[in-house]
Protein backbone atom coordinates (compact mmCIF):
# COMPACT_ATOMS: atom_id res chain seq x y z
CA UNK A 1 0.00 0.00 0.00
CA UNK A 2 3.11 2.30 0.92
CA UNK A 3 4.26 1.84 -2.33
CA UNK A 4 0.75 1.93 -4.32
CA UNK A 5 0.49 5.46 -2.36
CA UNK A 6 4.08 6.61 -3.60
CA UNK A 7 3.22 5.57 -7.14
CA UNK A 8 -0.19 7.54 -7.02
CA UNK A 9 2.06 11.22 -5.60
CA UNK A 10 4.83 10.37 -8.21
CA UNK A 11 3.00 10.70 -11.26
CA UNK A 12 -0.03 13.13 -10.23
CA UNK A 13 2.80 15.42 -10.20
CA UNK A 14 3.53 14.51 -14.15
CA UNK A 15 0.09 15.56 -15.07
CA UNK A 16 0.85 19.20 -13.98
CA UNK A 17 4.73 18.87 -14.44
CA UNK A 18 7.40 18.34 -16.95
CA UNK A 19 9.99 15.93 -16.03
CA UNK A 20 12.70 15.33 -18.70
CA UNK A 21 15.27 12.44 -18.82
CA UNK A 22 17.46 10.73 -21.90
CA UNK A 23 16.70 7.31 -20.25
CA UNK A 24 13.73 5.64 -19.02
CA UNK A 25 14.83 1.74 -17.57
CA UNK A 26 12.34 -0.43 -17.13
CA UNK A 27 11.71 -4.06 -15.51
CA UNK A 28 9.55 -6.10 -13.09
CA UNK A 29 9.99 -6.46 -9.36
CA UNK A 30 11.40 -10.28 -10.05
CA UNK A 31 14.90 -9.19 -11.34
CA UNK A 32 16.12 -7.83 -8.51
CA UNK A 33 17.95 -10.70 -7.70
CA UNK A 34 21.74 -9.17 -5.88
CA UNK A 35 22.78 -9.52 -2.63
CA UNK A 36 21.14 -6.24 -1.73
CA UNK A 37 18.00 -6.56 -3.60
CA UNK A 38 20.08 -5.01 -6.90
CA UNK A 39 18.94 -5.38 -10.56
CA UNK A 40 22.23 -7.04 -11.89
CA UNK A 41 20.90 -7.17 -15.50
CA UNK A 42 20.89 -2.74 -15.59
CA UNK A 43 23.41 -2.23 -12.78
CA UNK A 44 26.26 -1.36 -15.66
CA UNK A 45 23.99 0.38 -17.72
CA UNK A 46 22.99 2.80 -14.67
CA UNK A 47 26.91 3.40 -14.00
CA UNK A 48 27.17 3.52 -17.62
CA UNK A 49 24.95 6.67 -17.84
CA UNK A 50 26.43 8.44 -14.49
CA UNK A 51 29.79 8.47 -15.99
CA UNK A 52 28.65 10.12 -18.78
CA UNK A 53 25.94 12.69 -17.56
CA UNK A 54 23.28 11.14 -19.14
CA UNK A 55 19.91 12.05 -17.12
CA UNK A 56 17.36 9.02 -16.18
CA UNK A 57 14.70 7.59 -14.28
CA UNK A 58 13.77 4.10 -13.27
CA UNK A 59 10.41 2.61 -12.70
CA UNK A 60 9.59 -0.94 -11.30
CA UNK A 61 6.74 -2.74 -12.20
CA UNK A 62 5.21 -4.59 -8.90
CA UNK A 63 5.45 -8.44 -9.29
CA UNK A 64 2.03 -9.72 -6.52
CA UNK A 65 4.02 -12.96 -6.64
CA UNK A 66 7.77 -12.49 -6.61
CA UNK A 67 10.04 -13.22 -3.84
CA UNK A 68 12.44 -10.53 -4.59
CA UNK A 69 12.50 -7.06 -2.39
CA UNK A 70 11.26 -3.95 -4.10
CA UNK A 71 14.31 -1.80 -4.72
CA UNK A 72 14.35 1.37 -3.11
CA UNK A 73 16.30 2.86 -5.57
CA UNK A 74 13.68 2.71 -8.04
CA UNK A 75 10.26 4.50 -8.67
CA UNK A 76 7.29 2.50 -7.85
CA UNK A 77 5.16 1.77 -11.30
CA UNK A 78 2.21 0.18 -8.78
CA UNK A 79 -0.43 3.10 -9.52
CA UNK A 80 0.38 3.61 -13.16
CA UNK A 81 0.32 -0.91 -13.42
CA UNK A 82 -2.94 -0.72 -11.73
CA UNK A 83 -4.93 1.45 -14.04
CA UNK A 84 -2.87 -0.08 -16.98
CA UNK A 85 -4.67 -3.63 -15.86
CA UNK A 86 -8.16 -1.73 -15.37
CA UNK A 87 -7.83 -0.77 -18.92
CA UNK A 88 -6.75 -3.76 -20.71
CA UNK A 89 -9.96 -5.53 -18.86
CA UNK A 90 -11.47 -2.40 -20.80
CA UNK A 91 -10.40 -4.28 -24.23
CA UNK A 92 -8.06 -1.14 -24.82
CA UNK A 93 -4.68 -1.66 -26.68
CA UNK A 94 -1.38 -1.46 -25.43
CA UNK A 95 -0.67 1.73 -27.93
CA UNK A 96 -3.88 2.80 -27.23
CA UNK A 97 -2.98 2.35 -22.83
CA UNK A 98 -0.02 4.45 -23.75
CA UNK A 99 -1.77 7.11 -25.78
CA UNK A 100 -3.88 7.80 -22.93
CA UNK A 101 -0.95 8.05 -20.02
CA UNK A 102 0.61 10.18 -22.69
CA UNK A 103 -2.42 12.52 -21.99
CA UNK A 104 -3.14 11.64 -18.45
CA UNK A 105 -0.43 10.32 -15.76
CA UNK A 106 2.90 10.54 -18.19
CA UNK A 107 1.99 13.61 -19.34
CA UNK A 108 4.91 15.28 -18.31
CA UNK A 109 6.97 13.06 -18.91
CA UNK A 110 10.31 13.60 -22.05
CA UNK A 111 12.18 10.86 -22.87
CA UNK A 112 14.49 9.87 -25.65
CA UNK A 113 15.19 6.22 -24.90
CA UNK A 114 13.50 3.50 -23.39
CA UNK A 115 15.25 0.74 -21.86
CA UNK A 116 13.40 -2.84 -20.95
CA UNK A 117 13.84 -6.53 -19.75
CA UNK A 118 11.76 -8.99 -20.56
CA UNK A 119 10.22 -7.06 -23.49
CA UNK A 120 8.29 -5.56 -20.57
CA UNK A 121 5.25 -2.19 -21.60
CA UNK A 122 7.19 -2.10 -25.38
CA UNK A 123 3.66 -1.22 -26.97
CA UNK A 124 2.83 0.83 -24.15
CA UNK A 125 5.68 3.51 -24.21
CA UNK A 126 5.90 3.10 -27.69
CA UNK A 127 2.26 4.54 -27.51
CA UNK A 128 3.66 7.01 -24.68
CA UNK A 129 6.36 8.40 -27.48
CA UNK A 130 6.27 7.28 -30.73
CA UNK A 131 9.64 9.03 -31.75
CA UNK A 132 11.83 7.18 -29.12
CA UNK A 133 14.52 4.72 -29.15
CA UNK A 134 12.88 1.66 -27.87
CA UNK A 135 15.60 -1.06 -26.29
CA UNK A 136 14.93 -4.93 -24.87
CA UNK A 137 18.21 -5.67 -22.93
CA UNK A 138 18.91 -9.56 -22.78
CA UNK A 139 18.56 -10.97 -19.57
CA UNK A 140 18.44 -14.57 -20.76
CA UNK A 141 19.41 -16.94 -23.75
CA UNK A 142 17.86 -15.80 -27.57
CA UNK A 143 17.74 -18.69 -29.75
CA UNK A 144 16.28 -18.65 -33.00
CA UNK A 145 12.69 -20.15 -32.07
CA UNK A 146 12.51 -17.42 -29.36
CA UNK A 147 8.77 -16.56 -28.90
CA UNK A 148 9.01 -12.71 -29.02
CA UNK A 149 11.95 -12.68 -30.78
CA UNK A 150 11.64 -14.74 -33.96
CA UNK A 151 9.20 -16.49 -35.37
CA UNK A 152 9.04 -18.68 -38.93
CA UNK A 153 12.73 -17.21 -39.72
CA UNK A 154 11.57 -13.78 -39.64
CA UNK A 155 11.47 -11.09 -36.60
CA UNK A 156 9.11 -11.29 -34.80
CA UNK A 157 5.74 -8.71 -35.69
CA UNK A 158 5.84 -7.31 -32.23
CA UNK A 159 9.55 -6.05 -32.43
CA UNK A 160 9.09 -5.02 -36.00
CA UNK A 161 5.80 -2.71 -35.47
CA UNK A 162 7.52 -1.10 -32.68
CA UNK A 163 10.68 -0.75 -33.72
CA UNK A 164 12.71 -2.17 -30.98
CA UNK A 165 16.06 -2.38 -31.20
CA UNK A 166 18.38 -5.23 -29.12
CA UNK A 167 20.92 -5.15 -26.44
CA UNK A 168 22.44 -8.22 -26.41
CA UNK A 169 25.53 -9.69 -24.78
CA UNK A 170 27.97 -11.51 -27.20
CA UNK A 171 28.51 -12.07 -30.88
CA UNK A 172 27.14 -15.64 -30.58
CA UNK A 173 23.56 -14.01 -30.16
CA UNK A 174 24.02 -11.57 -32.63
CA UNK A 175 25.15 -14.00 -35.26
CA UNK A 176 22.49 -16.81 -34.24
CA UNK A 177 19.81 -14.07 -34.76
CA UNK A 178 20.98 -12.67 -37.69
CA UNK A 179 21.26 -16.11 -39.49
CA UNK A 180 17.70 -17.19 -38.58
CA UNK A 181 16.17 -14.10 -39.80
CA UNK A 182 15.60 -13.70 -43.54
CA UNK A 183 13.95 -10.12 -43.32
CA UNK A 184 17.30 -8.86 -41.91
CA UNK A 185 15.66 -6.71 -39.48
CA UNK A 186 18.30 -7.75 -36.80
CA UNK A 187 20.68 -7.29 -38.91
CA UNK A 188 20.52 -3.87 -38.51
CA UNK A 189 18.96 -2.96 -35.34
CA UNK A 190 20.61 -5.76 -32.98
CA UNK A 191 23.88 -4.37 -31.01
CA UNK A 192 26.36 -6.01 -28.83
CA UNK A 193 27.30 -4.34 -25.93
CA UNK A 194 28.58 -7.06 -23.91
CA UNK A 195 27.87 -8.31 -20.24
CA UNK A 196 29.36 -7.19 -16.70
CA UNK A 197 31.63 -10.30 -16.23
CA UNK A 198 33.45 -10.31 -13.33
CA UNK A 199 37.02 -11.43 -13.77
CA UNK A 200 36.16 -15.19 -13.60
CA UNK A 201 39.03 -18.01 -13.16
CA UNK A 202 38.09 -21.92 -13.54
CA UNK A 203 37.29 -22.43 -9.82
CA UNK A 204 37.87 -26.28 -9.85
CA UNK A 205 40.44 -28.32 -11.07
CA UNK A 206 38.44 -31.71 -10.81
CA UNK A 207 35.29 -33.08 -9.89
CA UNK A 208 34.54 -32.48 -6.36
CA UNK A 209 30.74 -34.75 -6.20
CA UNK A 210 28.92 -31.77 -5.52
CA UNK A 211 26.18 -31.03 -8.46
CA UNK A 212 24.88 -28.01 -8.82
CA UNK A 213 21.03 -28.44 -9.79
CA UNK A 214 19.41 -25.43 -11.44
CA UNK A 215 15.39 -26.84 -11.66
CA UNK A 216 13.24 -25.09 -13.86
CA UNK A 217 9.83 -25.91 -12.80
CA UNK A 218 7.51 -22.70 -13.97
CA UNK A 219 4.45 -21.93 -15.80
CA UNK A 220 6.03 -21.89 -19.20
CA UNK A 221 5.81 -25.32 -18.89
CA UNK A 222 2.35 -27.49 -19.07
CA UNK A 223 2.38 -30.17 -16.45
CA UNK A 224 3.57 -32.67 -18.53
CA UNK A 225 6.49 -31.36 -19.08
CA UNK A 226 7.34 -30.46 -15.74
CA UNK A 227 6.48 -34.01 -14.49
CA UNK A 228 9.01 -35.57 -16.95
CA UNK A 229 11.55 -33.02 -15.96
CA UNK A 230 11.02 -34.50 -12.27
CA UNK A 231 10.62 -38.22 -13.25
CA UNK A 232 13.88 -38.14 -14.59
CA UNK A 233 15.79 -35.79 -11.90
CA UNK A 234 14.21 -38.27 -9.63
CA UNK A 235 15.84 -41.04 -11.58
CA UNK A 236 19.31 -39.48 -11.99
CA UNK A 237 19.81 -38.66 -8.49
CA UNK A 238 18.48 -42.04 -7.02
CA UNK A 239 21.04 -43.61 -9.22
CA UNK A 240 24.07 -41.35 -8.81
CA UNK A 241 24.26 -41.74 -5.27
CA UNK A 242 28.00 -40.92 -4.68
CA UNK A 243 27.16 -37.86 -5.84
CA UNK A 244 25.94 -34.56 -3.24
CA UNK A 245 23.28 -32.88 -5.36
CA UNK A 246 22.11 -29.45 -4.66
CA UNK A 247 18.68 -27.77 -5.52
CA UNK A 248 18.16 -24.38 -6.76
CA UNK A 249 14.79 -22.95 -7.95
CA UNK A 250 14.03 -20.87 -10.86
CA UNK A 251 12.99 -17.71 -9.91
CA UNK A 252 9.94 -17.42 -10.63
CA UNK A 253 9.17 -21.16 -9.55
CA UNK A 254 5.42 -20.71 -7.68
CA UNK A 255 4.73 -24.62 -6.80
CA UNK A 256 4.04 -25.66 -9.93
CA UNK A 257 5.73 -29.45 -8.85
CA UNK A 258 6.13 -30.72 -5.32
CA UNK A 259 9.88 -30.88 -4.51
CA UNK A 260 9.53 -33.59 -1.58
CA UNK A 261 10.29 -36.64 -4.03
CA UNK A 262 13.70 -34.71 -4.53
CA UNK A 263 14.25 -32.98 -0.93
CA UNK A 264 13.51 -36.31 0.80
CA UNK A 265 16.72 -38.18 -0.81
CA UNK A 266 20.15 -38.34 1.63
CA UNK A 267 21.47 -36.99 -1.26
CA UNK A 268 19.79 -33.89 -1.94
CA UNK A 269 20.11 -30.46 -0.28
CA UNK A 270 19.55 -26.89 -0.57
CA UNK A 271 21.75 -24.94 -2.72
CA UNK A 272 22.97 -21.57 -1.30
CA UNK A 273 20.88 -18.47 -2.42
CA UNK A 274 23.59 -16.55 -4.26
CA UNK A 275 25.03 -18.40 -7.55
CA UNK A 276 28.41 -17.55 -6.75
CA UNK A 277 28.06 -19.51 -3.61
CA UNK A 278 26.49 -21.94 -5.69
CA UNK A 279 29.74 -22.07 -7.72
CA UNK A 280 32.09 -22.05 -5.31
CA UNK A 281 30.31 -25.15 -3.81
CA UNK A 282 30.03 -27.24 -6.70
CA UNK A 283 32.18 -28.50 -9.98
CA UNK A 284 29.25 -29.26 -11.93
CA UNK A 285 25.60 -28.17 -13.07
CA UNK A 286 22.60 -30.03 -14.06
CA UNK A 287 19.79 -28.57 -15.87
CA UNK A 288 17.45 -28.85 -18.54
CA UNK A 289 18.26 -26.06 -20.60
CA UNK A 290 19.00 -23.00 -17.77
CA UNK A 291 20.84 -19.71 -18.94
CA UNK A 292 22.81 -20.40 -16.02
CA UNK A 293 24.78 -23.40 -17.97
CA UNK A 294 26.64 -19.84 -19.72
CA UNK A 295 27.18 -19.12 -15.98
CA UNK A 296 28.68 -22.06 -14.88
CA UNK A 297 30.78 -21.62 -18.26
CA UNK A 298 32.34 -18.91 -17.19
CA UNK A 299 33.80 -20.32 -14.38
CA UNK A 300 34.89 -23.68 -16.03
CA UNK A 301 31.98 -25.94 -14.69
CA UNK A 302 31.06 -27.77 -16.95
CA UNK A 303 26.84 -28.51 -17.39
CA UNK A 304 25.31 -32.13 -17.88
CA UNK A 305 21.48 -31.41 -19.92
CA UNK A 306 18.96 -33.53 -18.75
CA UNK A 307 17.08 -35.29 -22.06
CA UNK A 308 12.92 -35.09 -20.94
CA UNK A 309 12.52 -31.83 -23.02
CA UNK A 310 15.01 -32.28 -25.76
CA UNK A 311 12.45 -32.22 -28.40
CA UNK A 312 10.67 -28.92 -27.23
CA UNK A 313 13.71 -27.27 -26.04
CA UNK A 314 17.46 -28.17 -27.73
CA UNK A 315 18.54 -24.72 -27.82
CA UNK A 316 21.91 -25.75 -26.40
CA UNK A 317 22.68 -28.43 -29.37
CA UNK A 318 21.28 -26.86 -32.37
CA UNK A 319 21.91 -23.40 -31.36
CA UNK A 320 24.71 -22.70 -29.53
CA UNK A 321 26.52 -25.61 -30.02
CA UNK A 322 27.65 -27.12 -26.73
CA UNK A 323 30.88 -28.63 -27.04
CA UNK A 324 30.65 -31.26 -24.57
CA UNK A 325 29.71 -35.02 -24.41
CA UNK A 326 26.53 -35.39 -22.40
CA UNK A 327 27.95 -37.85 -19.84
CA UNK A 328 28.73 -37.87 -16.62
CA UNK A 329 31.43 -40.22 -16.62
CA UNK A 330 33.57 -38.13 -19.43
CA UNK A 331 33.07 -34.87 -17.53
CA UNK A 332 34.85 -36.51 -14.57
CA UNK A 333 37.63 -38.26 -16.62
CA UNK A 334 38.27 -35.22 -18.23
CA UNK A 335 37.97 -32.31 -15.86
CA UNK A 336 40.33 -30.05 -16.72
CA UNK A 337 39.71 -30.01 -20.12
CA UNK A 338 35.86 -29.66 -20.39
CA UNK A 339 36.83 -26.59 -18.08
CA UNK A 340 38.53 -25.19 -20.73
CA UNK A 341 36.53 -25.83 -23.39
CA UNK A 342 33.14 -24.48 -21.69
CA UNK A 343 35.05 -20.76 -20.74
CA UNK A 344 36.21 -20.50 -24.28
CA UNK A 345 32.56 -21.42 -25.61
CA UNK A 346 31.10 -18.86 -22.96
CA UNK A 347 33.31 -16.03 -23.79
CA UNK A 348 31.53 -15.80 -27.63
CA UNK A 349 27.99 -15.29 -25.94
CA UNK A 350 28.98 -12.94 -23.50
CA UNK A 351 31.97 -10.55 -23.69
CA UNK A 352 32.53 -7.75 -21.94
CA UNK A 353 30.37 -5.24 -21.39
CA UNK A 354 31.43 -2.08 -24.28
CA UNK A 355 30.33 1.32 -22.54
CA UNK A 356 31.18 3.17 -24.96
CA UNK A 357 29.22 1.01 -27.64
CA UNK A 358 26.04 1.20 -25.42
CA UNK A 359 26.77 5.00 -24.77
CA UNK A 360 27.14 5.52 -28.61
CA UNK A 361 23.33 4.35 -29.70
CA UNK A 362 21.58 6.44 -26.57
Amino acid sequence: MIKLLQSFFYFSKLVFFKKEVDVVFYYPQHFNRGVKGENLFFEPLYKACKNNDISYLIFEEVDSISDKPRNKNTIPFDFVFFLITVLRKLKQTEFSIGKILSKTFLRGLKFNNYIVLSQSMLEVFRGVNKDANLFDLQHGIIHSEKENYIENNIVSDRIFKNKIQLLLSGSGFYNLLNNADKSSYFKENNHVIGFSKMKNEILHESSNKNILVTLQFTSDHSDIQNKKILTELDEFISTNLEYTFFLKNHPRFNNEIDLKILTAKGNTKQAPFQLTDCFQLCSIHLTAYSTTSFECASVGIPTLFLSSLQNDFNMFSTDFFYPLKNNLKYIEDNYSECSELVKKWESVFYSEFDEKKFISLL
